[in-house]
């Protein structure tokens, strides 16, 4: 069996062997790169969510420490004052029934005897007497250690509710310990641990409290609460091992055999343990979906490549295969007689093999194709001379923002006319619904050629339509550019034309461009009508003439090397800017030499395309990169680019007064060994996050020189074509003017603008301050309520403008009457609050009043003109037992009033009960 028969991978044709490698190859490094950032991606994921679960534990824990540190604290601060009093029944019952304030923070306050004994009930003043705890744990322990005991959960004889107990000794200002102060907290109190049990993490996770011997504190199921976790665990339960430390994460099976994120803190205040379940399957359900994405897409694209890749080859071999059925087809008598001459030669048994046989075959039957030539010249002249076409360009909307005057024979309407309308508005429908996909195809980048027969003036024309589209920067189409060629006289004569006319359907096929046949001794033979674009020039005024005699001697030494490589057998390629004739172009020659089959040079076929736009392109983009450095040098701001090894690759001019080194010095340097201090940490954790795809902003003070601002810094993922983060963009602004702005902003919140004076909501914020020390040092306080009398008239005989600075004055005069640690502040109108704190006795707050009248009888200086102003003030003195800032200062309004009814210009004094 001969060889032919079998099957040989050579045999398979050149575009089938170049699509399988590219397939091949793609399907391999699509597989590893899928491989690689996945698994990055399971451990990124995997490390953000453990992460993101101890701050939530960790948060939670810090929490219910401050719940409890808040109570501790106020129990100490009530036994305090419970120690200095008497140790009576009835005024430790009547120091409780004065305390309910702390009703927020405990379910009851009790106070028992050192023998236990229950001697005063804030909630049930009817049990006390009824109810003795000396042989509870936490009162024994806190008795004999004579400190703070916080019992272990238990379930109350009252109301059957899990609580704690919190017990606080009371001494005496002795030393001698008296009593014992006892706070008892719900747990499922809601400004207690009711929160955490309704709590989650995700959609199923939970949290749950234990004591160190492993009973339930705290559960989402309550009937799990005062159980011991060991004889009735939860599904996802702390190892022994968590109970001997602070804090940990861990994986664990539940009964259904579901993993899940255990996180776990000891809390500081009471040694219990806060713990976090997550399960795994919804942490990391968005890694399955990511994958199966990975998948779905990979294979689509594959899929997409594998076409792609196979019609780009046939694309790109099309040409070749289409020469060779011409070559092929052509005179089968000569073609038989030339294959003989050719049988010392062995082709390639594929399309380029194909193609240089049919070269080959066509070069020997030249000389009879130039013949045919010669007849046919005369007529391909006068189609290249006297050929018109429509030029325009449309839009993305279809709209055309530029024609040139064929317009008119094509539409009936002028160029001005059809600027700004849309290709259907200057068509008929029928010739719009047959245009439709061809505007389509172009909009969606393609290249399209096509050919119309259409009715024009009572007969038919045929037009060569080419649409190109004009792709912008990002790659998208903003429009595309339209050539309408009228080839009815092209396809009248075609019929006509016989096979061998080849030569000029090829040249006709490349218009636009300059194109010409020069024979041995330099001399045009050829060349279309687009020579007559050169200013001055008629392609008649070529032919016969050599290039010395057209363009001059400079332009021939110019491109004299180029010419007689040509003329050598060499094909020639180069550009030049051509000055000669006014043409000042950049124009591409293209050199193709023609050799005879004995392998003579006849002459060159000369093809020469105007450049002039990319050319200035070129270097528009050179100037405009030049543009944008300087840009980003004289911004102010901070702008780098960091590659994926964290080292700077991009920094702008601001960066050398940042780091005090040249550009030289920081481009390529790791971006840690340039940056100090907390900048430093919060460079690192968000640059890994920009690396991982996600934009992220933030806030950092950096020292720039001997200066300190704040400054606003955005990273934001830099992403290659296939869509991969290769880099990280840094924008960082200066927003220390910002912030002082803020700083201002906040200022004007808090004072009055017109008087300098504290407003309202710091009068309030401060009185209630004020009130607490009062009550806590047992120090008088007083309040001031102040007016202007009749200030009304004023404002109604003067004028506001009189009005605002009577205020200002009056403001001045209370400031320098009061001590710079009490408050002055005005409340609206030409109302006025003053605060005196650690008085001693009332007759200071009187002193204080008689001051204010006496100063306010000195004429106010207003315009240049005296005014008397009074005032009268009502002044509220705080008791021992009550220094509330709103009883103070309905008191203070009362007493005003009464110093109006005497008559103004003096002050009343009232004390709260």
């Amino acid at each position: 069996m001969s060889v032919s028969r079998y099957f040989r991978f050579r045999d398979i044709s050149l575009k089938t062997r170049l699509s399988l490698a590219v397939a091949i190859f793609f399907v391999l490094s699509l597989s590893l790169l899928s491989i690689l950032a996945a698994s990055v991606f399971e451990r990124a994921l995997e490390r953000l969510i453990v992460s993101r679960q101890t701050s939530l534990i960790a948060n939670a824990a810090n929490e219910i420490d401050q719940k409890i540190e808040l109570r501790k604290n106020a129990l100490i601060r009530l036994a305090s004052d419970l120690g200095a009093g008497s140790t009576e029944n009835e005024y430790i019952q009547h120091f409780l029934d004065h305390h309910h304030s702390l009703d927020g923070l405990f379910d009851n306050l009790a106070v028992f005897d050192l023998q236990g004994d229950l001697l005063a009930n804030l909630d049930n003043p009817e049990t006390r007497g009824k109810l003795n705890i000396s042989k509870r744990d936490y009162f024994q322990r806190a008795v004999k250690q004579k400190k703070i005991v916080i019992s272990a959960p238990l379930k109350s004889g009252i109301s059957g509710r899990p609580l704690v107990v919190i017990c606080v000794p009371v001494f005496a200002p002795d030393g001698d310990m008296l009593l014992m102060l006892g706070g008892t907290i719900e747990l499922t109190q809601d400004s207690f641990l009711a929160e955490l049990a309704t709590a989650r993490i995700g959609e199923r996770g939970y949290f749950y409290v234990l004591t160190t011997e492993g009973v339930f504190v705290n559960h989402p199921d309550h009937r799990r609460i005062l159980k011991n976790s060991r004889e009735l665990p939860d599904k996802n339960q702390l190892p022994e091992s968590a109970f001997a430390s602070q804090e940990g994460n861990l994986t664990t099976n539940d009964n259904t055999r579901d993993e899940a994120i255990l996180s776990y803190r000891r809390l500081k205040s009471v040694g219990w343990i806060v713990a976090g379940i997550y399960p795994t399957s919804e942490a990391f359900s968005i890694i399955s979906e990511v994958r199966k994405d990975a998948i779905l897409f990979s294979l689509a694209l594959l899929l997409t490549l594998l076409l792609l890749v196979w019609w780009f080859m046939y694309w790109q071999l099309a040409p070749l295969q289409k020469l060779r059925d011409k070559v092929n087809n052509a005179e089968s008598d000569m073609l038989v007689a030339q294959l003989e001459k050719q049988t010392d030669k062995n082709y390639s048994k594929d399309e380029i093999g194909d193609l240089t046989k049919a070269f080959d075959d066509a070069m020997n039957k030249r000389r009879e194709a130039e013949l045919a030539l010669s007849a046919s010249e005369k007529k391909l002249r006068l189609i290249a001379d006297n050929m018109s076409a429509f030029i325009a360009y449309v839009d993305y909307q279809e709209k055309y923002t530029f024609v040139n005057k064929r317009t008119e024979h094509l539409f009936g309407i002028t160029a001005q006319q059809a600027i700004g309308k849309t290709v259907k508005q200057v068509s008929t429908a029928d010739f719009y619904q047959k245009t439709k996909p061809y505007v389509n195809q172009v909009l969606n980048g393609e290249w399209t050629c096509f050919e119309r027969r259409v009715e024009r003036y009572s007969h038919w024309e045929w037009d060569r339509v080419t649409y190109v589209p004009d792709f912008n920067k990002s790659g998208k189409v903003d429009g595309f550019f339209v050539l309408v060629e009228d080839i009815t006289e092209f396809k009248r004569v075609q019929d006509d034309l016989t096979r061998s006319e080849k030569r000029v359907r090829t040249i006709t096929d490349n218009v636009p461009a300059m194109i010409a046949y020069v024979d041995a001794s330099e001399r045009y033979q050829f060349c279309n009508r687009n020579y007559g674009l050169i200013p001055g020039l008629h392609p008649h005024d070529l032919l016969g003439k050599t290039i010395t005699e057209v363009f001059g001697e400079q332009t021939y030494l110019d491109m004299r090397e180029q010419i007689q490589q040509a003329l050598h057998g060499e094909r020639v390629s180069f550009e030049r800017y051509a000055p000669e004739r006014d043409i000042k172009r950049y124009l591409q020659y293209e050199y193709v030499p023609d050799i005879n089959a004995e392998g003579a040079t006849l002459g060159y076929y000369s093809m020469v395309i105007d450049i002039t736009a990319r050319k200035e392109a070129e270097l528009k983009l050179a100037a405009s990169e030049g543009l944008l450095r300087t840009i980003a040098d004289n911004i102010p701001a901070f702008v780098s680019l960091i590659d994926s090894e964290n080292r700077y690759q991009f920094v702008n001019r601001p960066y050398e007064t940042w780091f005090n080194l040249p550009l030289e010095e920081i481009r390529c340097q790791p971006v840690l060994s340039l940056l100090t201090g907390a900048m430093q940490q919060e460079h690192h954790v968000h640059y890994k996050l920009a690396m991982a795809g996600e934009k992220t902003e933030f806030e950092t003070e950096i020292q720039i020189g001997d200066k300190t601002g704040h400054y606003h810094a955005t990273y934001v993922p830099q992403y290659d074509a296939r869509g991969k983060v290769v880099g990280v963009n840094s924008l960082i602004n200066d927003i220390s003017d910002a912030k002082a702005v803020e700083r201002q902003l906040l200022a004007l919140t808090r004072f009055d603008t017109l008087t300098g004076l504290p407003n309202r909501n710091q009068i309030n914020e401060r009185m209630e301050q004020a009130s607490a020390r009062s009550q806590r040092t047992g120090r008088l306080m007083s309040v001031m309520f102040l007016d202007v009398d009749k200030f009304k008239s004023i404002n109604d005989s003067l004028g506001h403008h009189a009005g605002d600075l009577v205020l200002q004055e009056f403001a001045n005069r209370l400031k320098n009457c009061i001590r710079q640690t009490d408050l002055a502040g005005r409340l609206a109108g030409d109302e006025f609050v003053i605060v005196l704190e650690g008085l001693n006795m009332h007759g200071e707050a009187d002193m204080v009043a008689s001051k204010i009248v006496q100063a306010m009888t000195i004429p106010f200086d207003i315009e240049g003109k005296p005014l008397m102003v009074t005032t009268s003030i009502g002044v509220a003195i705080s008791s021992e037992q009550n220094a509330n800032a709103g009883d103070m200062l309905k008191k203070a309004d009362e007493a005003l009033y009464l110093a109006k009814k005497a008559g103004r210009n003096n002050f009343k004094v009232l004390q709260l009960e």
